[in-house]
């Protein structure tokens, strides 16, 4: 076979690979001594999935890449009130430098809820909308 062959059969399957996902930010606050932000997202992946809420702590001013580290929901088929983003509605907000709250829509399916990360500990609401 021509390596130019193999070549493009390799290029393809590592394209097939790659994260074909998009985030959209919806907000951003920054903590109160200005070490972190709290990112709240949408993630979108295509058309065969909805939209999902998600949300990441990252250093200060740092952009989310691939999936929330704290937090991500969906909807469950349009049984959660939606943002106006598209996924499950949320908000967020510090309580303290190292204390975030999240509040999300009742019904919504979770796929990650962590309690700490980079040593922010993280609290949970959830809201009837």
């Amino acid at each position: 076979m021509p390596k130019s062959f193999l070549l493009a059969v390799g290029i393809l399957i590592l394209s097939g690979c790659a994260d074909s996902c998009a985030n959209a930010i919806v907000s951003r606050a920054d903590s109160p001594d200005g070490r972190h932000s709290a990112v709240l997202f949408q993630r979108d992946c295509g058309a065969t999935t909805g939209f999902s809420t998600q949300v990441s702590i990252l250093e200060r001013g740092a952009e989310p890449k691939g999936g929330g580290n704290v937090f991500v929901a969906d909807d469950d088929h349009g049984a959660a009130a939606g943002g106006d983003w598209g996924g499950p509605w949320a908000e967020m907000r510090w309580l303290a430098p190292d204390r975030l709250r999240i509040r999300y829509a009742a019904k919504s399916r979770l796929f990650a809820r962590k309690d700490e990360v980079s040593g922010v500990r993280i609290s949970y609401r959830q809201v009837t909308r």
